[in-house]
């Protein structure tokens, strides 16, 4: 019976850990960039570089416009994270990072439209700005 008991428990306990609501990837950004694909990956497929950090969750979403773009947002375990991984990546050509309280933000585009790769990032650092801010 005691194990019963525990079971139930545990169970009890997993129900009500408060889970993150899944980020949400805006249909159409900046006006031109439109929403293709999304994919939601568990923590240990994450790149060893980013995983080290303990990630959460991750996901990747890709957009067409005047070219394509691709997003990979990570949860973090803790707020730190973020600044580790700023300070330790390694700039890649046509690739920006940043990351919030919650999110490690990498973006990735090909394009020949500077403009409107601007404003699809301004765009996205706003979104999670204001999510941040909701919190």
């Amino acid at each position: 019976m005691k194990w019963r008991s525990w079971i139930f428990s545990v169970l009890l306990l997993a129900a009500c850990q408060r889970k993150a609501p899944l980020p949400v990837f805006a249909p159409t950004v900046a006006d031109t960039w439109h929403l293709r694909m999304t994919q939601t990956f568990p923590p240990g497929s994450a790149p060893e570089f980013i995983g080290k950090q303990r990630v959460r969750t991750w996901w990747r979403a890709s957009y067409e416009g005047p070219g394509s773009m691709t997003v990979e947002l990570y949860e973090l375990a803790a707020p730190a994270a973020g600044l580790d991984l700023v300070q330790r990546w390694r700039p890649v050509a046509d690739t920006v990072v940043w990351y919030t309280a919650r999110y490690f933000v990498v973006v990735k585009w090909q394009s020949p439209d500077r403009s409107a790769v601007g404003a699809f990032i301004r765009a996205l650092q706003k979104q999670f700005a204001e999510e941040k801010e909701d919190k």
